[in-house]
């Protein structure tokens, strides 16, 4: 059942009181009972939006919260220390701080640095209060390093988020070198505390993306963006905004208490920094969430979920429209497109509610210097991209921002800053090859194709941008050295160093093509971003969505299997962020294909030339009820299994919904997979008890009438007549009668 933990706990206040005054009632006039039940009325209501930050003279404490939850930082002047002495969830009168914690850990010059008591290493110099973002508030606190100590030579300026309607803290760092000497800054954790669930190393740790269990010590990685860990008494949740392959959580590894971080130095992809003399160091931001939900499915699909749709500043929610039904020529075509071909392509998907036609590998001449192929596109990209436009859609493009063929002009121009192995040769990190090779983006490499993709979208008008292959490391080559550049240049020393400033770059680069093409869609491939099946905040922040992996299987194979993504990854990440491909348009049961594809930002591939006009009808039909239901609930911002569906098999039922819980309005999407059962009875868990719901299906018929009571608790039942089929509905909110 969805219920908004926070407006329960208010109410239980509210009535707790009322019923105190009704008991004492024969002693009170009635204009009194009155004046306080709107004094109480209002201070709720007026404390459920207030945020604190208050500093404590007489206790030398910064507290933060709000009515869920406070953290009360101590100013530890007799230890020359700062760190955390409370962290409580005050729905549940919970208290999850454990003594001993460092507040925050880093190394320089091979030298420990932390914020505890025992080590003594910081001075407090003050603090300021700055509004944030979406009502927000931010403390930001000043600590100076203390002579004859590591720290002698930095000052921290750590700063700390709060919202008025979560029991989270968001968090980061500025480390500043005041010294004269470079200083090597590693080992990173900018959150690191002693919190416990009650039980702590017994916990059940949620990780890969929340849906695979662990025991403690557990140290996330690559695939942990979020983790969830369920004590018997208290479920908190870590969140890394950290990008690709460097950010690192660590659980109860090496003491009883979290890490927030980058990778340590013995990593295989680890985190080092030389900062130079007067140089701030940013850290990237992490989060802790309190959540009193039972179902760990649901504490990630509310309380994290919450937080991402509204506060982290996703770039794809940023958008009035987001983009709903793309097209890729990738399958069956690969690289032999051609003009004439993609002007078909584009006469055949009129009529089917495509939006964007991108053009995959296949148009240029070589990979660096992204010209047009003269034989395939004689007349250049303008006139292909105006007649994609003239039929209504968009023009999308792919290319690569590292990736160079020997070739290439542009190789033979710039030969000298490819990326380099051990050995000091030039290397391809994407795959193994000698006749292309991965550039350096922290050299003049960077400006010339920073220019040059500039060129190309102004020029032909590409409203989506799909940017592919290794940049960091590659997704297929299992070899670990193969990764990053060992030279040292005026941009970095080694291999390290150059991991961590690669990835800040690429989300510079495409924070200045947002800023210049704001329409533009970016698509951050999982090939550019270091991994297989990687998506994070990182690259959700400064990218749309990231063409996340391909499954070419026909239907209801690789039907199940792009449902199977969206499913494991949906629970800590948007999935409305991914592209998953490559279903066909013109496959046998392509509509299987379609309706899972409504679990992330539908794509679909394939050869619309051999559609027929009922299939092209069925297509506009189904797209043009997402639309809708799009613009009333904002359904592309949510994504919803609960425990209710299961993950996609060969034999049995799966589903998801696409539920707005505010509106109280969306679809469900139901799958039957090779199973001999043709009915299922269905619980909605994110309805509201006292609603009742109308269930329609695409044509907009009536299925049926529901209260919220009955889909809690006794579900609906459903008959999927044929195997490998699915249906779905829009569910909305009624009035009673």
């Amino acid at each position: 059942m969805y219920k908004d933990k926070n407006q329960v706990y208010f109410n239980d206040l509210f009535f707790r009181t009322l019923k105190l005054i009704i008991i004492k009632k024969e002693k009170m006039k009635i204009n009194s009972i009155l004046f306080i039940l709107s004094v109480l009325f209002f201070s709720t209501n007026l404390y459920s939006q207030d945020i604190k930050i208050d500093y404590n003279t007489n206790e030398s404490t910064i507290t933060l919260g709000n009515v869920l939850f406070d953290r009360v930082l101590k100013i530890d002047s007799e230890n020359n220390a700062f760190y955390t002495s409370s962290f409580k969830d005050k729905r549940n009168d919970y208290e999850y701080y454990r003594k001993g914690s460092d507040e925050f850990i880093f190394y320089l010059d091979g030298n420990k640095v932390t914020g505890n008591k025992e080590d003594k290493q910081f001075v407090f110099l003050g603090y300021i209060v700055e509004d944030g973002k979406e009502n927000s508030k931010i403390l930001k606190v000043h600590l100076k390093g203390v002579s004859n100590t590591p720290a002698h030579e930095i000052e921290l300026f750590i700063y700390y988020q709060v919202y008025e309607d979560l029991a989270l803290v968001r968090k980061w760092m500025e480390i500043v070198n005041t010294g004269k000497d470079e200083k090597v800054l590693n080992n990173l954790a900018w959150e690191k505390i002693r919190i416990d669930p009650w039980g702590g190393p017994s916990a059940q740790i949620y990780a890969n993306y929340g849906r695979y269990k662990f025991k403690a010590p557990y140290v996330g990685g690559k695939d942990d963006p979020a983790i969830l860990v369920k004590g018997k008494k208290g479920t908190y949740i870590l969140g890394n905004e950290a990008p690709g392959v460097m950010k690192y959580i660590g659980i109860y590894d090496n003491s009883n208490g979290i890490s927030i971080g980058l990778n340590p130095s013995d990593h295989d992809y680890p985190f080092k920094k030389y900062l130079k003399p007067n140089e701030v160091f940013t850290t990237p931001e992490s989060f802790v969430i309190f959540s009193i939900e039972e179902k760990p499915e649901d504490c990630l699909e509310n309380d994290l979920a919450k937080y991402i749709r509204k506060y982290m500043g996703v770039k794809l929610f940023q958008r009035e429209k987001r983009p709903l039904f793309c097209y890729n020529t990738w399958s069956p075509f690969t690289t032999n497109i051609n003009e004439l071909m993609v002007k078909e392509i584009a006469d055949s998907l009129v009529g089917t509610g495509v939006e964007y036609l991108v053009m995959d590998d296949g148009w240029q001449d070589n990979w660096g210097d992204w010209n047009a192929d003269k034989e395939k596109f004689p007349n250049g990209l303008k006139p292909v991209c105006d007649y994609i436009r003239s039929k209504g859609m968009k023009p999308g493009l792919w290319i690569s921002y590292a990736a160079a063929k020997v070739e290439s002009d542009a190789f033979k121009k710039y030969k000298e800053y490819a990326v380099k192995d051990k050995n000091g040769n030039p290397v391809d990190l994407h795959v193994s090859s000698n006749n292309q090779f991965t550039m350096n983006i922290l050299s003049p490499w960077y400006d010339y194709i920073k220019e040059r993709i500039f060129t190309i979208v102004e020029e032909n008008g590409i409203e989506y941008l799909k940017v592919d292959f290794a940049m960091v490391k590659s997704a297929y080559v299992m070899d670990i050295e193969r990764s990053g550049s060992y030279d040292s240049t005026a941009q970095y020393k080694g291999r390290e160093e150059f991991l961590y400033l690669s990835y800040l770059k690429l989300m510079g680069f495409f924070d200045e093509l947002s800023e210049k093409f704001p329409e533009l869609v970016i698509d951050c491939t999982f090939e550019l971003w270091g991994d297989w099946h990687i998506i994070d905040y990182a690259l959700i922040k400064h990218a749309d969505v990231d063409w996340i992996s391909n499954f070419s299987a026909k239907p209801p194979k690789g039907s199940r299997e792009i449902r199977q993504l969206s499913w494991h990854h949906g629970l800590v990440v948007p999935s409305s962020c991914m592209v998953i491909g490559n279903q066909h348009m013109d496959a046998k049961n392509h509509e299987f294909s379609f309706l899972s594809n409504l679990s992330h930002t539908p794509t679909m591939l394939g050869d619309p030339r051999n559609l027929s006009v009922e299939e092209k009808e069925w297509y506009m039909k189904y797209y043009s009820w997402y639309k809708k239901m799009d613009e009333e609930f904002e359904v592309s911002k949510f994504y919803q299994t609960s425990d209710v569906f299961a993950e996609a098999k060969a034999s049995n039922w799966d589903g998801f919904a696409r539920f707005n819980t505010e509106k109280q309005g969306g679809i469900l999407c139901f799958f039957r997979n090779d199973t001999p059962e043709d009915k299922r009875k269905i619980l909605i868990p994110w309805v509201e008890s006292g609603k009742e719901y109308e269930f329609k299906n695409v044509e907009g018929k009536l299925i049926g009438k529901f209260s919220g009571a009955t889909l809690l608790h006794d579900g609906f039942e459903l008959s999927i007549e044929k195997r490998n089929t699915g249906k779905v509905y829009s569910i909305i909110s009624i009035k009673k009668n």
